[in-house]
C-alpha cells in the first residue's frame, strides 16, 4: 500500500513539472508571438504613427558570411511595447527617417515605409552598413556599405540611392573614414590607404554617385588617426573628432573643424584619456551617431556616458552631462542618438530590463525614462556575436 501511495505522489510530482513547463513554455512563446511583427503589419494603417522609435539589431559579417544569423528592425510604440521584424542579415545595418518616410535596409532589398510599404530588390554585394540618410533638397535616401579592395580602384564603396519609385546602386572609389551631409549632396572622409593622408569630398547623387574632393586634409600623424564621429556641419563649419591611440592607457582625441567658405583647417585637442580603462570603453556607442551641432555648440558623447561641449565663440570644450552608465548591463545592446537638442540612450540593466532615457542639452538634465517592454525577448541576448548597431526617433 505504501509502495502504490509512493507511486501516485512521485507521478503527481512528475505530471506538475511537466504542467509549468508546458506553462512556461507556452507563455514564452506567446509573449515572442505578441513581439513579433510580419510584412502585413507594416502594411497597416497609421502604422508609423504609431511609433516612438525605431532599432536595428544584426549579426556579425563574420556569421552572416557562413549564410547563418540576420538582422532586426525593432519598433517601439508611444507606450514602449516593442515588436521586431526579421530581415536579411546586414551588419551594422540602420534605418533612417525622414518626416513621414522611414527607409529600411538589408541585404537584399531596400523598404520605404510611410503611408504605405513600397520593397525594392536591390541586392547588395556586400554585408556590413556604413551609414545611411537622407538628402532634403533632392528628396533621396542612401545607405553606403563597406565593399573592399577593387581591381580599378584601391578601394570601392557602395552606394544604394534614391526616391520612392526610382532606387540605383552605384560606388564611390575611396575608402569612406566617415560619412555627413548637407541638403542635396553626401560629405565623405576619404583616407588614403597607401599614404594614410585624409580628405574630405562630396558626393552628388544623380543616375550614378559623381565624387568630387573639396580639399586634403593637413592632419598630422594621419596614419594614427581613426574617424569616431560623423561628419556633421552647420552653416560655418564642418566637424568631426579623429582618434590618435598610443597604448593601452592613452589616446588623444582631436576635434578637425573646416571652414565651408575659406576651407581654413583647425585641430583642436579634445580629450585625452590616460588610464586603461576609459581607453578600452571610450569608444562611441555609435560612430555614426556620436556627434551633432547646434547654433555653434559642438556635442559628443563617448561610451562612458560622457557628454563634451564645444563652443565656437570661446573655442573651449567641458564635459557638460554625464549618463547613466549600467556597468552590469549588456553592452553589445546599448545605443545612442542626438535629436531636436535632445540626447536618446538605450540601456539594459542586470536583470535584461531595458530603458530609453531623453537628456536635454540645453537644461544638462535628464528629462524621462521610459521602460522597454518585449525587448528581452525579441533580442538574442546571450548571442555574442550579435549587437544593436542604430536607434532613431521617430
Amino acid at each position: 500500500m505504501k509502495l502504490k501511495k509512493s507511486i501516485i505522489f512521485v507521478a503527481m510530482i512528475v505530471l506538475l513539472i511537466v504542467g509549468i513547463f508546458a506553462f512556461n513554455s507556452y507563455k514564452k512563446a506567446s509573449k515572442l508571438n505578441d513581439a513579433t511583427l510580419t510584412i502585413r503589419d507594416l502594411k497597416q494603417q497609421n502604422f508609423l504613427k504609431k511609433q516612438e522609435a525605431v532599432l536595428y539589431a544584426s549579426s556579425t559579417t563574420e556569421v552572416l558570411q557562413k549564410g547563418k544569423g540576420d538582422s532586426l528592425v525593432i519598433f517601439i510604440d508611444h507606450q514602449g511595447n516593442a515588436r521586431g521584424l526579421k530581415l536579411s542579415g546586414l551588419e551594422d545595418g540602420s534605418t533612417y527617417f525622414n518626416t513621414d518616410e522611414l527607409l529600411i535596409e538589408e541585404s537584399n532589398r531596400l523598404m520605404l515605409l510611410g503611408d504605405k510599404l513600397n520593397i525594392y530588390d536591390i541586392p547588395s554585394e556586400e554585408l556590413r552598413g556604413i551609414q545611411t540618410g537622407y538628402l532634403s533638397k533632392t528628396k533621396q535616401f542612401y545607405s553606403l556599405y563597406n565593399t573592399g579592395f577593387s581591381t580599378k580602384h584601391d578601394y570601392k564603396t557602395v552606394i544604394r540611392f534614391g526616391e520612392e519609385g526610382d532606387f540605383h546602386i552605384s560606388q564611390v572609389p575611396h575608402f569612406v573614414s566617415s560619412v555627413g551631409q548637407l541638403s542635396d549632396r553626401i560629405i565623405v572622409l576619404t583616407q588614403d590607404l597607401i599614404t594614410g593622408e585624409f580628405a574630405l569630398q562630396e558626393v552628388q547623387l544623380k543616375k550614378e554617385a559623381k565624387t568630387k574632393k573639396l580639399l586634403d586634409l593637413p592632419l598630422e600623424n594621419a596614419a594614427d588617426l581613426d574617424a569616431l564621429t560623423p561628419v556633421v556641419a552647420d552653416k560655418h563649419n564642418f566637424y568631426f573628432v579623429m582618434s590618435n591611440y598610443q597604448a593601452e592607457n592613452r589616446e588623444d582625441l582631436e576635434l578637425v573643424i573646416v571652414n565651408r567658405e575659406t576651407n581654413k583647417v583647425k585641430t583642436k585637442s579634445f580629450i585625452k584619456y590616460r588610464a586603461e580603462d576609459q581607453v578600452t570603453n571610450a569608444l562611441p556607442y555609435n560612430f555614426n551617431h556620436s556627434a551633432y551641432v547646434n547654433d555653434g555648440h559642438f556635442y559628443y558623447v563617448n561610451g562612458l556616458g560622457e557628454v563634451f561641449e564645444y563652443r565656437d565663440a570661446t573655442e573651449k570644450t567641458q564635459k557638460i552631462l554625464q549618463l547613466q552608465h549600467e556597468k552590469k548591463g549588456n553592452r553589445r545592446f546599448e545605443q545612442i542618438t542626438f535629436n531636436n537638442n535632445q540626447i536618446y540612450y538605450m540601456y539594459s540593466n542586470e536583470d535584461r530590463e531595458f530603458f530609453l532615457e531623453t537628456y536635454d542639452l540645453q537644461s544638462k538634465k535628464k528629462i524621462k525614462v521610459q521602460e522597454i517592454k518585449n525587448l528581452e525577448s525579441i533580442l538574442p541576448m546571450d548571442d555574442k556575436n550579435y549587437f544593436l548597431t542604430s536607434l532613431e526617433i521617430l
